[in-house]
């Protein structure tokens, strides 16, 4: 709802209104009415903990507690609008990591500190810090910037076209180019600190993506990303190598932009790492299948003294962009090339990353490369972060949605596990038993791969396990769930239970695709052998995905 300031005001409302002049008196009214009050959330002051109500406040509490004058200093050094930030950052810094710099009774500087040259603080140090959007309003009201000579001329010629006559129509006419020339200044002022303020936000995205958070900073880099390779036009030859229409896929932009929007997704893989930064200080990491560089940043700032990133497809290309501007291309280095085929600049490797899970987990057959690095390249007793979810049960084709949690009547089974440390290629294909009991009555139309198991594994010397659910029970992912849809719905109720087996084999013409197939029986809880749909049939589906 949209409200007018001083609605409740008849007489201050308009300046049009039919008053005589013996009927108006200058003096029943303020002329403070006229300014709407200024509604700002609190800012911490500078130095201490206190918070003021408004920028004015803090800058007065800066002079009277702190002995720091910002206007005085700022006019006595002529210091810009980029200068006046890394000062307002510098001492936020200073108050942040100095238990002492709340009792400052003195704060000035001469104008040669180095701060005031660094980028380093043009980073804010509080986000969105009010003092950096509205520092450079304090003592603008007279300065003689404002006293713009276009709006001058308006003023005259305002003044040429109507002369008043009464004492009442010379007030009012004062009062109205005092109303006009703060509009103006204001405008005036609003313009210079949005470009200002625009300028300055659009050097932080592009010089610090950390600012907020990692994941924050890599959206950023992937719209730099995007841009880039929207203006590369033309299309790859199709070649008959199985491997190449893989790689040509991640190639492109969009399916990395999807991984990345997919917040479970990224902050879980950032929060496992961060937790374990005991583990990767000072370790050699290894990133195979690196994509973008998420993974590599991401062990990077947790410490590793070498990150050695790998992949075959174009977008290794960008992830070196996105190293070089976060300055971590002295740690960490990109090689482009299948993992099992390229040379590492190291024998060994103490830690290996990868997001290596694909659609029903194994879909794209990437968990093969990650076992060919271990078994090439991992140290004895070294670390293979599972940073996937080890999901559970997929259709003529799978479909790859969003299931609602609802929409879940059977109880949920784990099909197989895959341990990283040991697991064999020969060992992603596979068949296994299962068998499901409803929880309640309803009709099965399909089944899908439900959730992810939690490490079982404690990681040594260190209390930071993290997982995620793929699972319709969690947020949504950029996975979903894969959903086999049966040929015939099964009707049950509960206690009904569907056993069977489950196979799972890369294809035969394409190693980096899935063949299923699915044998069921369904098996009443009640003596009527006929009740939700039994009859001691198999029924057998085969499904795949491409």
């Amino acid at each position: 709802m949209e409200t007018t300031p001083n609605q409740q005001r008849g007489k201050a409302t308009s300046v049009y209104s039919e008053y005589s002049e013996s009927e108006y008196d200058p003096k029943d009214e303020r002329w403070d009415d006229w300014e709407e009050e200024d509604i700002q959330p609190e800012t911490k002051c500078l130095f201490c903990n206190d918070l003021l109500p408004t920028i004015h406040d803090v800058f007065r509490h800066c002079i009277d507690r702190h002995g720091f004058d910002f206007k005085s200093i700022r006019n006595s050094l002529n210091l810009d609008f980029y200068r006046c930030i890394r000062l307002i950052n510098y001492i936020r810094q200073q108050a942040l990591i100095n238990p002492f710099f709340e009792e400052t009774t003195n704060f000035t500087i001469t104008g040669t500190e180095t701060f005031l040259e660094d980028d380093e603080y043009l980073k804010p140090v509080i986000e969105e810090d009010p003092l950096l959007y509205a520092f450079d309003s304090i003592g603008s009201e007279n300065d003689s910037e404002f006293s713009d000579p276009v709006y001058k001329a308006h003023i005259n010629e305002h003044n040429e076209a109507y002369n008043p006559t009464t004492p009442l129509e010379h007030e009012l006419i004062s009062k109205l180019h005092i109303i006009e020339e703060r509009l103006f200044n204001t405008e005036v002022h609003l313009k210079k600190v949005e470009t200002q303020f625009g300028d300055y936000r659009g050097m932080v995205k592009e010089a610090f993506f950390d600012v907020y958070s990692d994941t924050r900073r890599q959206f950023i880099n992937l719209l730099l990303l995007e841009k880039s390779l929207k203006s590369t036009k033309g299309s790859v030859a199709a070649i008959e190598d199985h491997g190449n229409y893989y790689y040509n896929s991640y190639a492109k932009t969009g399916i990395h932009a999807e991984m990345l929007k997919d917040r479970v997704r990224t902050e879980g893989y950032r929060d496992f790492i961060y937790e374990n930064k005991d583990i990767f200080k000072g370790k050699v990491v290894l990133d195979v299948g690196c994509g973008t560089g998420i993974l590599s940043l991401f062990a990077a700032r947790a410490g590793a003294s070498r990150v050695i990133s790998v992949d075959e497809s174009a977008i290794i290309e960008r992830a070196r962009e996105i190293v070089r501007v976060n300055k971590l291309d002295n740690v960490i280095t990109l090689i482009s090339g299948k993992i099992e085929e390229v040379t590492l600049p190291v024998p060994k490797v103490d830690i290996i990353v990868s997001e290596w899970m694909g659609y029903f987990l194994l879909f794209e057959a990437m968990l093969d490369s990650v076992i060919v690095a271990r078994d090439r390249w991992l140290v004895p007793g070294g670390v293979r972060f599972d940073m996937t979810p080890m999901r559970s049960p997929v259709r003529s084709s799978a479909y790859i949605e969003s299931v609602d949690a609802k929409a879940i009547i059977t109880d949920v089974i784990a099909l197989k596990d895959f341990p990283i440390h040991t697991i064999r290629k020969n060992n992603l294909d596979f068949t296994v038993s299962f068998k499901l009991e409803a929880t309640r009555s309803g009709t099965i139309h399909a089944f899908l791969d439900e959730s992810i198991k939690k490490l079982k594994e404690k990681l040594k010397d260190t209390g930071g396990n993290s997982f995620f659910t793929t699972g319709p029970q969690g947020e949504v992912t950029h996975w979903r769930q894969t959903i086999f849809f049966l040929e015939n719905p099964v009707p049950v109720v509960e206690g009904t239970t569907i056993s069977g087996f489950f196979e799972c084999r890369k294809g035969f013409d394409n190693p980096r695709d899935l063949d299923m197939e699915i044998r069921y029986r369904v098996i009443g809880d009640s003596d009527d052998s006929k009740i939700n749909g039994e009859d001691d049939t198999e029924h057998v589906q085969r499904f795949y995905l491409r």
